[in-house]
């Protein structure tokens, strides 16, 4: 079985407090894109794992943490053949890794027959369980609450910089600079952007890590910026350092993406 699992853009990101567990509380709209990571899997006697990218197959591999709570989980002991290819950026906030990590939770509950893969998404990554229904959601707590959204059509470009964030330290980031004000409304930007309204959008798009950019890597910002300015509406996703620009009119880009309603396409 091929699995491609797709990415995600935050149109809205604001981070509202950190946690007594040391999570954050964060209020997001995020929805699917068609960048995607491709997972061939395959059953075998011996577990082995094999990836075009520097992955190894440890506890810095959502797709691992993702075998091993399912297994931890359901008491089932699996023996996978995965062949990862990277189409994702890493460190650019497009959630590669935490949709790798949904596909295969997906994967094996869907083989065994199991409930509860939103439980164990929860333990794999904060941004995990977004990726098991997908499509289009408002996402808030640490990522664990999610108001499933229509999804809606859109064009975007992409522009993913050399110079990649760690999600951790632009967290730390936040908590030192005291960033705790937000502008706009995730809900509203959603209705703005289902009924094509760019300037009410615009106003209300927001990413509280962008904020923390702009201070710490203002250079990225205005280069990403220079190379998406042929649109209205332009963010970094995520902790960054992906940034996109979206269109509206539903004309398409030659390094381009699109909006799209699901975090999966399979191919047995």
């Amino acid at each position: 079985m091929i699995i491609k699992a797709y990415a995600k853009v935050n149109l809205y990101l604001a981070v509202l407090k950190k946690r007594q567990d040391g999570y954050h509380d964060i209020l997001s709209l995020m929805h699917n894109i068609s960048l995607y990571d491709s997972i061939e899997i395959v059953e075998s006697k011996v577990e082995s794992f094999e990836s075009n990218s520097a992955l190894r197959w440890d506890d810095n591999n959502t797709v691992y943490r993702a075998v091993r709570v399912f297994e931890s989980e359901t008491g089932i002991k699996t023996n996978l053949k995965i062949r990862l290819h990277k189409g994702i950026p890493s460190r650019a906030g497009l959630g590669g890794a935490s949709a790798d990590a949904a596909a295969i939770l997906w994967y094996l509950c869907k083989k065994y027959e199991v409930d509860g893969i939103v439980k164990m998404a929860q333990k794999v990554g904060s941004d995990v369980p977004f990726f098991v229904e997908g499509g289009c959601g408002l996402v808030e707590g640490k990522g664990e609450k999610i108001k499933v959204l229509e999804p809606f059509d859109a064009s975007i470009e992409l522009y993913v910089p050399k110079t990649r964030f760690a999600t951790s330290y632009m967290y730390e980031l936040v908590d030192r600079m005291r960033i705790s004000s937000r502008k706009g409304n995730p809900m509203t930007l959603y209705s703005a952007l289902k009924s094509r309204d760019v300037q009410l959008a615009e106003e209300n798009m927001y990413n509280t890590f962008e904020e923390v950019a702009k201070m710490t890597y203002p250079s990225v910002v205005k280069e990403a910026y220079e190379r998406l300015r042929e649109h209205k509406l332009v963010m970094m996703t995520g902790s960054g350092s992906a940034f996109f620009g979206m269109n509206m009119e539903r004309k398409g880009f030659k390094k381009g993406a699109r909006l799209i309603a699901h975090p999966r396409d399979v191919q047995n």
